[in-house]
């Protein structure tokens, strides 16, 4: 039979359904019910028609609850599920009649307690186990206090083990989602309604708290789409305008984990998708698991062979090998990071460990440095891929991660009244220090005529004149204990601030490149008290 013939067919076994002309008593007639369903192309008006008919949700229900075998649960009922996935249907009446349709698959639970019992047993396919995770996670999400009826099995160990061990990156991240939300109905100082949308959860490295969050992120987290970043809104209360140091800490540390992060999935991307970005780093292909390397200099390493020699050692001999490798220090840098990949799936992020004699051999043997979270994973995934590779990355990794590490360490912050707790209209405290009386009379000049030539009153190499605004800001930085300018490179402007180091007890100075320095009376004594 032609797939429009069973369409057909199938929309004429729906509409008899719908308006109370067939009955749902058998198996047989729920499986066509169910795939009546399935087989419509626009969910949103399938669902919209269920509901617009007296018979539509108890046809639902029966068919349902006909079968509670785990070929039905992993057949029709996993395909019906996988259909009440589509994105458009969250969005009719608030997502209400999706739940409708959810609480008339789950009530009376027959159906939902025998999935429950597949999933302990082991009795459920991947669709099945797809399909049992979505819809587990729609019930922990449902509002108020019904939530709490389903709580229970997103809690329990062997069921959430099930779904963070599944081979399945969705099944993954919705098993970390429901966790996370289980965990806020449970405590009691949060409301009874979980924030879906706050941090934690998403994937095996999302957390409330950011010391729990490793800074290197794993083979989840790169894949995910979803990162959990504050609106600046949520930053500042809206009544006091007063920010606290924990969260400003915690939102400035997720903003540059993900600048950092954003960077390493451009980079895999430009490895998966050439055609999206040009930039690419050295990527070797068809690798094998040769062993382990253990010596006092480091810690383990995973040995992995190359099955064709590289590029750049094609057809050389070992002499040539050895004073390749010895003059080119940025070949495969030795501790740069690298992503290692099976089969197109990213398994770990590792650090390449460049042993000289080992990479001058025909062929080559690369050695890889893995986290202990990560080394199991990686090793079952590269022994049973068909294609492992090693792509090595350029994304300045060691320019973040010190500065993600402190900013975990902070407790306390200098000038934290003036940086959190300034509003606007409120005057900045002045600085620790008096100004000597050539520096006033300098200001009173700016003041009076912003283009005055500051060569001659601070022994300047050239002229330099500034206008209103960088006036003020000159200005600004000398008088309060705290300024912020910024400014393109190479004006005037910015070449007075730096040839004076001086300003406020602190002043940040940013130019385009976005960099940070502090100054200091020190440089110019003579211009203080």
């Amino acid at each position: 039979m032609s797939n429009n013939v069973r369409s057909s067919k199938l929309r004429n076994f729906f509409v008899k359904v719908l308006s109370g002309k067939q009955d749902i008593i058998t198996v047989t007639n729920a499986k066509l019910f169910i795939e009546a369903i399935c087989d419509q192309s626009d969910p949103a008006t399938c669902i919209q028609r269920i509901v617009a008919t007296a018979h539509g949700f108890p046809a639902l229900g029966s068919a349902v609850r006909t079968d509670t075998s785990s070929t039905f649960l992993n057949g029709p009922i996993a395909a019906l599920l996988q259909y009440l996935q589509a994105p458009e249907l969250k969005g009719i009446c608030g997502g209400d009649i999706l739940r409708q349709a959810i609480l008339t698959i789950v009530d009376p639970p027959l159906v939902w307690d025998a999935f429950i019992e597949a999933v302990k047993s082991d009795h459920v396919t991947e669709q099945g186990i797809d399909g049992f995770s979505w819809l587990l996670l729609q019930l922990v999400s449902l509002p108020g206090e019904k939530a709490r009826i389903y709580s229970s099995v997103g809690e329990n160990a062997q069921i959430l083990g099930k779904l963070l061990g599944s081979s399945q990156l969705d099944v993954r991240t919705r098993g970390r989602r429901i966790q996370h939300i289980v965990d806020t109905i449970k405590s009691p100082i949060k409301s009874n309604t979980p924030d879906v949308d706050g941090p934690g959860g998403r994937h095996d490295n999302d957390f409330v708290d950011i010391h729990k969050i490793a800074i290197l992120p794993t083979p989840d987290e790169l894949a995910s789409k979803d990162p959990f970043l504050r609106r600046a809104a949520e930053v500042y209360e809206n009544d006091a305008k007063v920010c606290d140091l924990a969260l400003h800490i915690d939102n400035q540390f997720r903003l540059l984990r993900e600048d950092m992060i954003r960077d390493l999935r451009e980079e895999i991307l430009s490895t998966l998708e050439p055609g999206k970005r040009q930039r690419r780093g050295l990527c070797i292909e068809h690798l094998r698991v040769e062993g382990v390397l253990s010596d006092e200099r480091q810690p383990w390493s995973l040995q992995l062979r190359c099955t064709q020699d590289l590029p750049q050692l094609c057809g050389k001999d070992v002499a040539f090998r050895k004073k390749f490798i010895r003059d080119n220090s940025r070949f495969l840098k030795h501790e740069s990071a690298a992503c290692l990949m099976a089969d197109q799936n990213i398994v770990a992020l590792a650090t390449v460990i460049r042993e000289d004699d080992l990479l001058a051999k025909i062929p080559p043997i690369l050695c890889l440095q893995l986290s202990e979270a990560s080394a199991e994973h990686a090793l079952l995934r590269t022994k049973t891929a068909k294609n492992t590779k090693l792509v090595q990355l350029n994304t300045a990794i060691f320019a973040y991660e010190p500065v993600l590490k402190q900013l975990k360490e902070i407790k306390e912050l200098s000038l934290e009244s003036d940086i959190l707790h300034w509003e606007p209209g409120k005057d900045l405290p002045t600085p620790s220090y008096d100004l000597a009386s050539g520096m006033l009379d300098i200001i009173a000049s700016l003041e009076k005529d912003s283009s005055k030539d500051l060569q001659r009153v601070l022994r300047l190499p050239r002229s330099t004149k500034l206008d209103q605004s960088q006036a003020a800001c000159f200005i600004a930085g000398l008088r309060q204990r705290l300024s912020l300018v910024q400014g393109p490179p190479g004006t005037d402007f910015n070449r007075l601030f730096e040839y004076l180091c001086l300003s406020s007890d602190l002043c940040l100075f940013r130019n385009r490149k976005v960099f940070h320095r502090v100054f200091n009376r020190e440089s110019n004594p003579s211009l203080f008290k």
